[in-house]
């Protein structure tokens, strides 16, 4: 790759087209050649250095890809901090998956590709979270999309989004009634008996579930949800409608 270069020195600038300044780049991968190692450094052993190796690693992700952007001047990207860049590093974001098995799609077109994603699927859960410390795939509903690449995990009807109500204030996914399941896991959120599938009402799955006494709650993690001074469990049990504040409308 060519780039032009110019020192004016106080005098009118060198053309353009005078001064060139040969960046070397071997494969042409958008790395310059000493990013990618020593001359003969072989990161995948597949007999090709990786100053001509288009994919270092072996991982599937082009070198171009993985750089993380065209210039070649720029260091290539290091998505997970640890020392080891991109185009080298077997999960470049260190959350369990080989880059291999992620790929370079985005999910959740959030421009993050998938390998450098933390959180592929854009529900504010981590991956590493949703893939837990063995490092397995769960499926918690089973419908054949791991946790972490599944934006409803639990199936309830309600996005996962939604139920985590992961903040900066509170980075842990919400766990409404306290019994060790996190909401978007959990298909009885706050524990009043009424499935979290019942209580979200007709609102699709990418819309926020209903919320009966607009407390800024989803009925699904409300434990009154039409806020009327009885729990939604009593009203469960007395037969009165826990959605409607005067059931007996006197």
């Amino acid at each position: 790759m060519v780039f032009a270069a110019a020192c004016s020195g106080g005098r009118d600038p060198v053309p353009q087209d005078t001064l060139d300044l040969e960046l070397p780049d071997a494969d042409g991968d958008t790395i310059m050649d000493h990013h990618e190692g020593a001359e003969g450094d072989d990161a995948d052993g597949d007999g090709i250095p990786n100053r001509k190796d288009l994919d270092s690693d072996g991982d599937g992700v082009p070198d171009a890809v993985e750089a993380g952007d065209a210039d070649p001047i720029t260091f290539p990207f290091d998505s997970d901090g640890d020392g080891t860049p991109d185009f080298l590093d077997l999960d470049a974001d260190d959350n369990c998956i080989p880059d291999e098995v992620e790929g370079d799609g985005d999910l959740d077109g959030d421009g993050a590709l998938d390998f450098g994603d933390v959180d592929d699927d854009g529900d504010g859960i981590l991956d590493a979270d949703e893939i837990g410390a063995d490092c397995g795939f769960p499926d918690h509903d089973g419908d054949g999309d791991p946790d972490y690449h599944d934006v409803d995990s639990d199936g309830d009807g309600i996005a996962d989004l939604y139920e985590a109500a992961i903040s900066p204030f509170h980075p842990l996914p919400a766990d409404t009634d306290g019994d060790g399941i996190p909401d978007h896991l959990d298909l009885d959120s706050d524990g009043d008996g009424i499935p979290d599938a019942e209580e979200r009402g007709d609102n699709a799955i990418g819309e926020p579930p209903r919320d009966t006494d607009g407390d800024g709650r989803g009925d699904q993690a409300d434990v009154d949800a039409d806020n009327d001074g009885l729990l939604d469990a009593e009203e469960v049990l007395l037969g009165t409608d826990p959605y409607d504040d005067d059931t007996d409308g006197d």
